[in-house]
């Protein structure tokens, strides 16, 4: 049986520019698979009318007993990982998309095969992570980002007809461990565009917001002694949006809960768009204190960065991230090393400069929109 081929298929993070990318894809042609994934599954967003039976929703094993997690971990990420590979597999085999378009690593793996096979006709490779400098983590981690994310990574950089990259410094990293030019062709999406959220706009807020996954290294320690001294002067709190099972989390809400910081913090798990901009529309200050030179994110672009951004919130971030040139030279917001007297004092700088804030991320959106599909294959064809 001969399915009907796609235009497009893309599978992407849930994250700052779903809304836009999901308008343009569907700009570009209805006949598109659209995924995007989270820390609870895959999830298509939309399918044309000629494919049926695909699932909407993939959830991803996990369990909320830390012991047992612990025990079954391996077994797990097995599955996590195996579920992108195969995902993408089928769709290929089944659909031969004339466009494949991905920022998973793994997946970016087989679409770029399928693009060498004749499975897919274009391959764009959206690359945001250089994962190999987890030094400190666990066997597995060291093994899936040090060594296996690596040579998926050299895969899909090597077979796409465009690598799209969010961040130079994974770029020049990926570079300097190969020790050659490894993309063929090459956008480099930096300065990052932005595309202010129609709902951003608010009166003065008074929050501040912690967006993402809770690490060891992610700073909450330095704010929360913070919190009563803010609260008293501007009524302040500390509001966490992000994954809630993690080892960090579980002990930062043992922390809040034993300095009796409750009344001073509001604690969600993962939140769809919606929720995630209505959760954040008070905040006047989104933070990113990472505390080690060996954090991935020195290298990349966080994608909460972008959507503080979007927010129309500025930022106050430690100097080890790909951004912080961006962040001076348009006045986005405040970079500082990790030290509670400096993170107080520029809490109070944002919260009272925040309107002269908002108009320069204004400015900034306005310079730096995002690019179609359509001048994506403009790039390619231009590179022939």
């Amino acid at each position: 049986m001969q399915f009907k081929r796609l235009d497009l298929v893309s599978l992407k993070m849930d994250s700052f520019d779903r809304t836009s990318f999901t308008r343009d894809a569907l700009l570009y042609s209805k006949n598109s698979m659209l995924f995007f994934y989270d820390f609870k599954g895959i999830h298509l967003v939309h399918q044309p009318d000629h494919v049926k039976w695909f699932p909407k929703v993939i959830k991803f094993p996990w369990l909320k007993n830390r012991t047992i997690l612990d025990l079954l971990l391996p077994f797990l990420w097995i599955i996590f990982f195996s579920t992108f590979l195969l995902l993408s597999a089928i769709i290929c085999i089944v659909y031969r998309p004339k466009i494949c378009l991905t920022e998973n690593t793994w997946v970016g793996a087989v679409f770029g095969i399928a693009r060498k096979i004749g499975l897919c006709k274009i391959f764009i490779y959206c690359s945001g992570d250089w994962l190999a400098n987890q030094g400190n983590k666990g066997y597995l981690s060291r093994l899936a980002n040090n060594h296996l994310f690596v040579y998926m990574d050299y895969i899909a950089s090597v077979t796409s007809d465009l690598t799209n990259s969010y961040s130079k410094r994974c770029n020049e990293a990926r570079e300097l461990h190969w020790g050659k030019k490894v993309s063929k062709n090459i956008h480099h999406r930096y300065p990052p565009p932005i595309e202010i959220f129609s709902d951003a706009a608010s009166a003065k807020r008074i929050h501040i917001c912690f967006l993402g996954q809770v690490l060891l290294d992610s700073g909450l320690d330095l704010i929360l002694p913070l919190l009563p001294e803010l609260h008293r002067e501007n009524g302040t709190k500390l509001k966490i949006i992000g994954p809630d099972s993690t080892a960090k989390r579980i002990q930062i809400e043992k922390t809040i809960k034993n300095k009796n910081l409750e009344s001073l913090t509001e604690l969600y798990g993962y939140l769809p768009e919606n929720e995630i901009k209505k959760a954040m529309s008070d905040c006047f200050c989104g933070i990113n204190l990472i505390t080690t030179a060996e954090s991935y994110s020195s290298f990349a672009v966080p994608g909460k960065f972008i959507y503080y951004l979007q927010m129309q919130i500025p930022v106050l971030t430690t100097k080890n991230n790909g951004l912080v040139e961006v962040i001076e030279e348009n006045k986005l917001g405040i970079i500082i090393e990790p030290n509670p007297r400096l993170i107080l004092s520029s809490i109070y700088k944002l919260y009272n400069d925040q309107e002269v804030y908002k108009i320069n991320i204004s400015k900034y959106a306005k310079k730096h929109s995002y690019l179609s599909i359509k001048d994506y294959l403009k790039i390619i064809q231009e590179s022939k």
